[in-house]
């Protein structure tokens, strides 16, 4: 009887998949816009994202204030409750410290599209952005989070 009841138990929280909860974060897309040529391609699209940023730009002081890193996040709800959406990131110039950028959503709607940019003085004095995390903070509390390969 105890074996069958350990087997039944094994069985059950076996089949069991973690849900991915009411917010998620799909995915981010970083952009790091430096000085030097457009890289030519094929695919017409990383022409375009480098001319994007530029946009409007005439003097090479313009441009200059405008390199750097660019992180677009993209999120879903289903709470519709409002949140924070918070960038944590490292710098090349500043070791371990952890800056962060924070944008308040206060009416989501289903899907999300926050984005953040580290450019100008602040990316020139303390270099690219190394590694990072995104985070969507509901009342207080991390509901969602995204980071990359070298964040610890």
């Amino acid at each position: 009887m105890r074996i069958f009841f350990l087997g039944v138990c094994g069985l059950l929280t076996g089949c069991t998949t973690p849900s991915g909860g009411p917010v998620t974060i799909s995915k981010v897309n970083p952009y790091h816009l430096q000085s030097g040529p457009i890289v030519k391609t094929e695919d017409r699209m990383i022409e375009f994202e480098h001319r994007r940023h530029l946009h409007g730009a005439v003097e090479a002081s313009e441009r200059r204030d405008l390199y750097g890193n660019y992180f677009t996040v993209f999120w879903k709800t289903e709470t519709r409750s409002p949140v924070t959406v918070r960038l944590e990131y490292r710098q090349g110039s500043t070791g371990l410290a952890i800056h962060t950028q924070e944008v308040a959503v206060d009416a989501p709607r289903r899907t999300n599209e926050t984005k953040f940019q580290i450019i100008g003085d602040d990316y020139h004095r303390n270099g690219k952005v190394t590694q990072w995390r995104a985070l969507v903070v509901e009342s207080g509390t991390v509901v969602a989070e995204y980071k990359s390969y070298l964040w610890q």
